[in-house]
């Protein structure tokens, strides 16, 4: 699956920040919503970017420090599901979503 990601980046609370548009792409359909996250930090790394900063810990959908807002939405589009829960499979092909 191919997603673009408009992501909040902001360096600190003093600076200005910004969407960054993003385009990750072969995400596997069962890969949670970190995951393809994990997946767009490796590359950017790579490129000597700065990674996205996220909150996770068990990433077993127990502790919910993973809240990312997805769509205007805590946790993004599934209710009762944890960000680290929430499967790319949840998003169409191609779509455009906005952290």
């Amino acid at each position: 699956m191919n997603f673009t990601l408009k992501i909040w980046r902001q360096k600190n609370r003093t600076e200005d920040g910004k969407l960054v548009t993003y385009a990750v792409r072969d995400i596997s359909p069962d890969a949670s919503f970190l995951e393809m996250l994990d997946v767009l930090n490796n590359d950017l790394v790579v490129k000597g970017e700065e990674p996205v900063a996220f909150d996770h810990d068990c990433r077993e959908g127990i502790c919910g420090s993973c809240g990312l807002m997805i769509e205007g939405r805590a946790h993004g589009p599934n209710r009762g599901c944890a960000t680290c829960e929430l499967r790319m499979r949840s998003f169409p092909d191609g779509d455009t979503i906005t952290v």
